[in-house]
């Protein structure tokens, strides 16, 4: 089984990516982030294939369809960190994870308990037309 974790040890240039991502999607996962367009020391193409194997590890994943050009040429609110991606990077860098073990809002409503289904017993006696459809016995 391939480990993920050493792919991102072995490459400082995808640990990089992943912990641009992970530092500005700590607080709030749940927002967009613009798409990184320079790291020093890459190529346009490899930063490219860099974001593809985040998204392929689930590290982060991509706003398809939604994200936007903004006027300085950066593609706005792209990209954002999966709790995979943010497990990682802690892994990664020592940070002891904490778990998120929030309660139900009060708002929440109860469960309604779904209703059963009443099974209807058919009648002990046949009717004469059920009795008409009923095959004979060949062994009778």
């Amino acid at each position: 089984m391939f480990d993920f974790s050493v792919r991102l040890r072995e490459n400082p240039h995808l640990l990089s990516l992943l912990s641009h991502y992970a530092k500005v999607g700590c607080e709030d996962r749940t927002v967009w982030h613009d798409r990184l367009m320079r790291l020093e020391g890459v190529e346009a193409k490899e930063l490219t294939l860099l974001h593809g194997e985040l998204i392929a590890f689930d590290w982060i994943e991509q706003n398809t369809g939604h994200a936007r050009w903004s006027p300085d040429g950066a593609l706005a609110a792209c990209y954002r960190v999966t709790q995979h991606g943010i497990r990682e990077f802690r892994r990664i860098h020592g940070i002891e994870a904490v778990e998120d073990q929030s309660q139900p809002t009060e708002n929440a409503q109860p469960r309604t308990p779904r209703k059963k289904k009443v099974k209807q017993e058919a009648d002990a006696v046949p009717t004469a037309e059920a009795s008409e459809r009923v095959p004979a016995d060949p062994e009778a």
